[in-house]
């Protein structure tokens, strides 16, 4: 009796232990799952750690939570002015609902098709809008804000979250590279050229308005010039008026004197008789000597 019970013990728990294999699942810190019944999603679980599910009804289906990469290949795409580019982007996403991940794309296979049609008709458009100078220089960090947006917003019916999309590499074809380098070489000559006339238009005026302000300067420099020689001139004129109203006698010697030192400062040769008025006053030096 007693083996019986013993037997019937051992059953039971090993039928239970089937039952709680079946029931309970796991769910670990870099994973999401999504509890399926006969093959129809139920519910989605986003929170690690033990869960229980129908036994023999329903199954689990685990997605990875991580930030997953989706790099494309480098395709052709035509810019507003008509020139074609080579570009080569990547995108950084994560399975965000994964109930709704599940119903629309199934499995990261068929998201990354998706994803790579949304992030490619997206950057088409947003390269169409601009000309070629603009999309490799210009406008490149606002294309990829723009192409981050658009295709966030599209990706959320997928139950898809993208962190990031960005631009790799822009190249031109190999055969419009030369036209290309040719045209932007000739741009830059006619900017340096209409830069270079502006300066020398400014140097001019710089020259002009400095040449001015010289002549002005020196005007100026002589008039007050003029000013002083005519005051010293007008104050030396009262000074001899002066000197000759207190002795008329020592003023004439005093310009005969001056007169003499001008005369004789040269070699120039003076034929002048001793009885001139010039002399005057030599001969009274000799009638004073005798």
């Amino acid at each position: 009796m007693s083996r019986v019970i013993g037997s019937l013990i051992a059953a039971i728990v090993v039928v239970g232990a089937l039952i709680a294999a079946f029931a309970l699942y796991t769910v670990d810190e870099t994973e999401s799952a999504v509890v399926l019944q006969f093959g129809n999603p139920q519910k989605s679980v986003t929170e690690p750690g033990l869960n229980v599910k129908t036994p023999f009804i329903q199954n689990v289906k685990y997605f990875d939570s991580r930030i997953l990469d989706f790099d494309d290949e480098a395709r052709t795409y035509v810019t507003g002015d008509k020139k074609n580019l080579i570009i080569d982007s990547y995108a950084k996403w994560r399975i965000e609902d994964p109930l709704q991940f599940h119903v629309t794309v199934t499995n990261t296979m068929n998201a990354r098709s998706r994803l790579g049609d949304l992030i490619r008709s997206n950057l088409r458009e947003e390269i169409g809008k601009r000309d070629l100078q603009q999309t490799v220089s210009g406008e490149r960090r606002q294309v990829m804000q723009n192409l981050t947006d658009s295709v966030t917003n599209q990706a959320q019916n997928l139950g898809i979250k993208v962190v990031d999309v960005r631009i790799k590499r822009t190249d031109l074809p190999q055969e419009n590279e030369k036209a290309v380098y040719d045209r932007m070489a000739a741009e830059r000559e006619r900017e340096a050229r209409q830069y270079r006339a502006e300066g020398a238009e400014q140097a001019e005026e710089i020259m002009a308005t400095a040449e001015r302000e010289r002549a002005e300067v020196l005007a100026q420099a002589r008039r007050q010039a003029e000013e002083v020689k005519g005051e010293a001139d007008a104050e030396a004129t009262s000074i001899y008026n002066e000197a000759y109203s207190l002795d008329s006698d020592f003023f004439a010697l005093y310009r005969s004197l001056q007169g003499y030192q001008r005369a004789f400062r040269g070699d120039e040769l003076m034929v002048l008789s001793p009885e001139s008025e010039f002399f005057r006053y030599f001969n009274q030096s000799e009638a004073v000597g005798q």
